[in-house]
């Protein structure tokens, strides 16, 4: 259908000289010291929860807010279940297939090490996409079952479409220029090819991943979108193959009546590691507490997944940290929280953490992905198209900020940028199994939406964030001081506002539940296109 493009940021707000804030932001960190966060945290190659890189980056970050004057500054650990690839391996028709082991799969158990060996002679069946009626074709008991894996198309009108009191700050119109990119985030036909797989007794599956990196790196959980389909846990082994390997392997099965050239092994250890939150506090003059985070932990590089994110926090520390008392109208709390890629156990300990404690967080400022905008070529290339990545600045009502945010935005250059509105969910909400609502917020901040705390929450969609091309060259830097500058002055403009319980008593913290879950992010839940 044709997008009627909805009220916007630009043409209406111009960029002021100044705001009511009175900031000097002068001293506000440089981009090239914001930078030298980013190549460290990203150096490390990894920095998975559980694992010596992620205690190198929570130490890192703990010495960067003692050094901003935050104290007390503390390593908070939360045991989590993670896991640890022992073996991942595919081969095809007599060769060696390059494969991923798939987040999740071939775990029978909560903890443990599960060896899973598909040996050649198993008969493999290609379903093409792996829809339902694809399945009702063939009986894939005991079998191989390979699949295409399709994203949909990422289109901000879609998203503008299911969240229809959504803004964007868009001067020069290049939002909505078509773009051949995908968003990696949101079911389609993904997962439940493969749960459907394991419902009817499959063996194991082979996702061929079509609209992604011509490569089979893609790292995502999906096991609690089992739920709706009454299927508990991902038991049979499942890898990722690029989209050339898959239409090879897809023509060699088609051409033979029966094939059986196969073997598959997946070996994944599940143990429990301590998540390490870093955490730290800067006083103001009241107890009430805005919070500003990103998460630190990576499956690669991770340099805009989320160094740059912390990075932003660092330098906010840094900046405020610098600030007389008088300018704190409240206390600020700056935090680094793990397991990102492990179910959001350490965010629900970190909530827990400040109920025991008794802080009164009554906003969360949240900052991630600050990279390039990249799109794919016909052959599956991903190629920069030398603009940021648009981001999505989640803003909940019960905040009273948006029209704060969306000055800073204008005030420092920020195009390309929607805001979407968002209200506190009610009481209640939380259902079982898990199902989307249009008002969610899709960040790093969602554990603390859920339990009440008002969010200004940033975030892009970039299609390389599971990916080890997520480097430092893919960072967007002519917006890293920009945003922390547009950041500072939302966190003063907050400071200023009167007690959060007069306008809203139930933005308290409180712990929340939450569990993985993949709503879209830039693309409507059914893939409608404009």
């Amino acid at each position: 259908m044709a997008h009627r493009r909805p009220r916007t940021a630009s043409g209406v707000m111009l960029p002021r000289t100044d705001t009511s804030s009175g900031l000097d932001l002068s001293t506000f960190p440089s981009t090239d010291r914001m930078l030298a966060r980013i190549a460290y945290l990203s150096g490390l190659g990894h920095r998975k929860t559980g694992t010596p890189q992620g205690r190198q980056s929570a130490e890192y970050i703990a010495d960067a807010f003692r050094g901003a004057g935050l104290s007390p500054v503390t390593i908070e650990r939360a045991p989590t279940p993670c896991p640890t690839v022992h073996t991942q391996s595919l081969a095809f028709d007599g060769r060696s297939i390059e494969c991923f082991w798939v987040n999740g799969t071939g775990r029978q158990a909560p903890l443990g090490r599960f060896r899973s060996e598909i040996a050649a002679g198993t008969e493999i069946v290609y379903l093409g996409a792996g829809w339902e009626s694809d399945f009702d074709q063939v009986d894939v008991a005991g079998k191989v079952v390979v699949c295409d894996i399709y994203f949909h198309p990422s289109l901000t009108s879609t998203f503008l479409d299911i969240n229809p009191r959504a803004e964007f700050f868009d001067p020069d119109g290049s939002l909505f220029e078509p773009r051949n990119k995908f968003d990696i985030y949101a079911p389609n036909n993904w997962p439940n090819n493969y749960f459907k797989a394991q419902q009817r007794g499959a063996a194991g599956f082979v996702g061929a991943l079509q609209n992604y990196m011509d490569c089979y790196n893609y790292n995502e959980d999906y096991t609690d979108n089992g739920k709706a389909l009454g299927v508990d846990g991902m038991e049979i082994p499942a890898v990722w193959v690029s989209r050339s390997d898959g239409a090879e392997m897809a023509r060699t099965i088609d051409a033979a009546v029966s094939f059986s050239d196969l073997s598959l092994t997946v070996d994944v250890e599940y143990e429990m590691k301590d998540a390490l939150n870093v955490v730290g506090v800067l006083p103001g003059l009241s107890a009430e507490t805005i919070l500003v985070h990103s998460h630190h932990d990576a499956v690669f590089a991770g340099a805009v997944q989320d160094a740059s994110g912390i990075a932003e926090v660092i330098a906010l520390a840094e900046f405020f940290g610098g600030l007389p008392i008088e300018h704190r109208g409240k206390t600020m709390m700056f935090a680094a929280t793990d397991t990102h890629f492990t179910d959001y156990v350490g965010h629900e300990a970190f909530l827990g953490a400040r109920e025991r404690a008794g802080d009164d967080i009554v906003l969360d400022l949240c900052i991630e992905h600050i990279g390039k905008e990249v799109e794919l070529t016909q052959d599956n290339h991903a190629v920069e198209t030398g603009l940021v990545e648009p981001r999505i600045v989640y803003v909940a009502d019960e905040s009273g900020l948006l029209e704060v945010v969306k000055e800073a935005f204008a005030k420092h250059r920020l195009s390309r940028t929607i805001f979407a509105p968002v209200s506190v969910p009610p009481e209640g909400a939380a259902v079982e199994p898990y199902e989307f609502r249009p008002d969610e917020v899709m960040t790093d901040a969602y554990a603390f939406a859920e339990a009440g705390i008002p969010v200004v929450s940033l975030i892009g969609c970039q299609m390389y964030l599971f990916h080890p091309s997520d480097t430092i060259e893919r960072i967007a830097v002519d917006q890293l001081r920009p945003i922390g500058m547009a950041f500072a002055e939302i966190a003063a403009a907050a400071h200023a506002l009167g007690p959060q319980e007069a306008r809203d008593p139930r933005a308290r913290t409180s712990p929340a539940t939450t569990g993985t879950h993949h709503p879209p992010t830039l693309t409507h839940p059914e893939g409608g296109q404009s």
